[in-house]
């Protein structure tokens, strides 16, 4: 799923309408697994210039690269930051916060086909390749990327009124906006 799709689905799954101090965590754990992809990005296709065909067939995959993703998509760590939140701490603010990090590891997990994350890292270097892609037509995101649309204009329909301030719920219509919009440019305008 899309970064966006994550951190809009898990606040919307995680959100107190008493509490939404908590939707912060939930969003930070939504996208936490994700950042280093863009500083992956950043550091390979900005600062050294890799071209971008080398960037996502080749150096994507070297293993130092590979290891950094996958540190923020470990279960196991996840885990443990779970029951330390929980069972030591009792902090619902790091409770919220890992389970938000399980959620978005669980929709890798179902939506990653051949560039899925070593989810129990560092116990195992098992990579479960997922029928579906979220991005890949192969793989039938045809199929996919319409329904997540549809799934997370649903949430962001139910969390719309959950959100406290107006710019919150301006940032969750531009988000919505923008991920139409890229959808369109992405699945239906592009060239065969």
């Amino acid at each position: 799923m899309t970064t966006q799709s994550h951190a809009i689905l898990n606040i919307a799954l995680l959100s107190k309408r008493d509490k939404p101090f908590l939707h912060s965590y939930a969003f930070i754990g939504a996208v936490l697994p994700d950042l280093p992809i863009f500083i992956f990005f950043i550091i390979e296709s900005i600062i050294r210039k890799t071209p971008q065909r080398e960037l996502w067939d080749s150096v994507y995959f070297t293993e130092a690269w590979q290891n950094f993703f996958d540190i923020f998509n470990s279960v196991p760590l996840i885990l443990i930051l779970l029951g330390i939140g929980y069972y030591l701490l009792n902090s619902e603010k790091i409770t919220v916060f890992a389970w938000s990090l399980l959620i978005h590891c669980g929709f890798d997990f179902l939506t990653h086909h051949d560039d899925g994350h070593r989810h129990f890292y560092p116990l195992s270097d098992f990579a479960f390749e997922s029928p579906i892609s979220y991005w890949d037509d192969v793989h039938h995101a045809n199929i996919f990327a319409p329904i997540e649309r549809i799934v997370i204009l649903a949430a962001s329909i139910y969390l719309f009124p959950r959100l406290k301030t107006r710019f919150a719920r301006w940032v969750l219509v531009i988000v919505n906006v923008l991920f139409i919009v890229s959808y369109l440019l992405f699945f239906i305008f592009r060239s065969p």
